[in-house]
């Protein structure tokens, strides 16, 4: 028994806590933070009372005096504990977000700022939440003759944007082509191949027109789901 009242102790001192103190806790989709969005943000980060490193209270960083804060949510541009912890949360919202080791600065730390394995306290203030702009869709844009299919060749024309002598992935066209008549209608092409979150940090992190950036725009530059849905079409 003692065992597992440790274990449950244990687990309750590593779990990500989200505690919104002021503003709505509710709001329009438009306004309620998701994978992709810009937000803009003011924030303080203390050591908290809970941690096992460091000094707990002790503040390491603010964005006092420097405006507001922006950044992209869950393309890994910000720590794991914000990127889960700041999802759902509606522009205007004030919320502290405390974030065990794991999901902050792991065992490293942050230099001299943050020991590793510090538990974190962040106040943070939701200024603004910008959706992403659009994805192209691919489709519009290799069918050039507009008959509605696409031919090997105007798809051959995607893969070889970085490399005038790359070729098609093997076994693309028949993993594409479902009726096997040769080309890809705009029905085949659907929607993203994989969770519309996973696409959006994809297409972040590999923007550059190189052998898996392209893929990852094949797979991904489609026609795009609701927004908050992981919507996608199977391989």
């Amino acid at each position: 028994m003692l065992l597992v009242i440790i274990g449950i102790v244990a687990a309750a001192s590593t779990e990500l806590k989200v505690h919104v103190y002021e503003g709505p806790k509710e709001c329009d989709a438009a306004d309620t933070i998701k994978v992709g969005d810009k937000l803009g943000m003011h924030y303080t980060g203390t050591i908290d009372d809970s941690s096992k490193a460091g000094t707990p209270g002790k503040q390491f960083d603010s964005s006092s005096g420097r405006g507001v804060f922006e950044r992209t949510i869950g393309v890994g541009d910000l720590i794991q504990g914000w990127d889960t912890g700041l999802l759902g949360l509606c522009k205007g919202a004030k919320a502290i977000l405390v974030i065990p080791p794991e999901m902050g600065y792991g065992t490293n730390g942050a230099g001299d700022v943050v020991p590793g394995g510090a538990t974190l306290k962040f106040d943070v203030e939701v200024v603004s939440v910008s959706a992403p702009p659009p994805q192209p869709n691919l489709f519009e844009e290799l069918d050039t003759d507009l008959d509605g299919v696409l031919t090997p060749q105007e798809i051959l024309v995607h893969f070889r944007r970085g490399d005038p002598n790359a070729m098609m992935p093997q076994e693309l066209m028949e993993k594409e082509d479902k009726n096997k008549n040769g080309v890809v209608s705009l029905e085949e092409f659907g929607g993203p191949r994989m969770p519309w979150p996973w696409c959006l940090e994809m297409l972040y992190r590999n923007s550059e027109p190189t052998t898996l950036g392209l893929a990852v725009r094949w797979l991904c530059q489609r026609k795009q789901p609701d927004q908050g849905t992981n919507d996608h079409d199977e391989l």
